[in-house]
């Protein structure tokens, strides 16, 4: 019996078509439905204005969004130009707001497939690790997540996050393309 079911999301297209099955299962089931936002402390500036809806933003997020992108571009070609490679991790206040529209309209669509039953958790640190965590505090009868996210390069060295976690859950794991 599917009691509970975990679905890890962050705003990607295979993450928005395992919402939907997760959706429809926990309608059909009557089952709880955990989504899990892992914070996207590591994102690139356009992924996360790909993201955001801008309206949903206060000025202050709006300008730190601008920012982070102009900050992003000076430190890239500052890196290219001494032939090294960068990282400019977005700011806090920004990856939180993004991540709580995320959160938002997942709970939105569960919500208007029929699922009556939606607890929601915004976590921190390694995702298929939090994802992990999660499904085993909350009883999950079923993890449902997205086969790629919106990790690149990152994800071809260390394995993907989906592979992970199917390989070390203890309970069913469904992968979306």
């Amino acid at each position: 019996m599917i009691k509970t079911i975990l679905v890890a999301t962050d705003g990607s297209e295979h993450a928005k078509k395992a919402l939907a099955l997760a959706s429809d299962l926990g309608a059909k089931y009557n089952a709880r439905l955990v989504l899990v936002h892992v914070l996207l402390t590591n994102a690139r500036a356009e992924t996360l204005r790909t993201l955001a809806t801008r309206r949903g933003l206060s000025k202050d997020q709006r300008d730190l969004l601008e920012n982070y992108e102009i900050d992003f571009h000076r430190e890239v070609a500052a890196a290219g130009a001494a032939g090294g490679f960068v990282t400019v991790p977005p700011p806090r206040e920004l990856v939180k707001a993004i991540g709580r529209q995320i959160m938002d309209r997942a709970e939105k669509a569960a919500t208007k497939a029929g699922v009556k039953k939606v607890v929601m958790h915004t976590v921190e640190g390694d995702p298929a690790e939090a994802i992990l965590e999660l499904a085993a505090s909350s009883k999950a009868s079923m993890i449902i997540m997205g086969s790629r996210g919106l990790s690149d390069f990152k994800g071809l060295l260390l394995g993907s996050i989906s592979h992970k976690v199917s390989a070390q859950a203890e309970c069913t794991c469904v992968t979306v393309k």
